[in-house]
């Protein structure tokens, strides 16, 4: 039934929180578990960062972002080999992936690739202004995603 599940990770302790539901689904079906990392794209950076750098007159001058990036793709990379390790053992099949662009459209798209059948990822279950106002990856998601998402919903000291 689930054969392929797909978890989405941010590198938080609270998005961690799916990995214990990916694991005992993964057993249950024997499941291929795809971790994937998104970070931000260079393009992205560029614009978060517009104005941050030296200026000339008014106007700030961009920053280079080619460190910030390589810098981001080496930490998803040996944070999603930490997180296979933990769930190898289990006898799992565990996969790693690291994209680059926005967070919901990419999950997304990986999940339409791989063909998988079910994400398994967190959500702060916020509403109203708070969602308004933060955005929800894991909404967007929800409202796009070809297969069925399971959400768990964390609470944080922020919530």
């Amino acid at each position: 039934m689930y054969e392929h599940l797909l978890v989405p990770l941010d590198g938080s302790p609270a998005a961690e929180h799916a990995l214990e539901h990916a694991e005992a689904l993964a057993k249950a079906f024997g499941s291929t578990v795809t971790l994937l990392r998104v970070t931000d794209s260079a393009q992205a950076l560029i614009v978060q960062t517009a104005g941050a750098g030296e200026t000339i007159g008014d106007v700030g001058l961009p920053i280079d972002p080619t460190p910030i990036v390589e810098a981001e793709s080496d930490d998803a990379a040996s944070y999603l080999s930490r997180v296979a390790a933990r769930l190898q053992p289990h006898n799992l099949t565990v996969q790693t992936e690291h994209f680059e662009g926005l967070a919901a459209e990419e999950i997304v798209e990986r999940a339409r690739a791989l063909d998988v059948s079910l994400i398994v990822m967190t959500t702060h279950g916020r509403s109203g202004l708070a969602r308004a106002v933060f955005g929800s990856v894991a909404d967007s998601v929800l409202r796009h995603a070809d297969c069925p998402v399971l959400l768990i919903r964390v609470k944080t000291d922020e919530d």
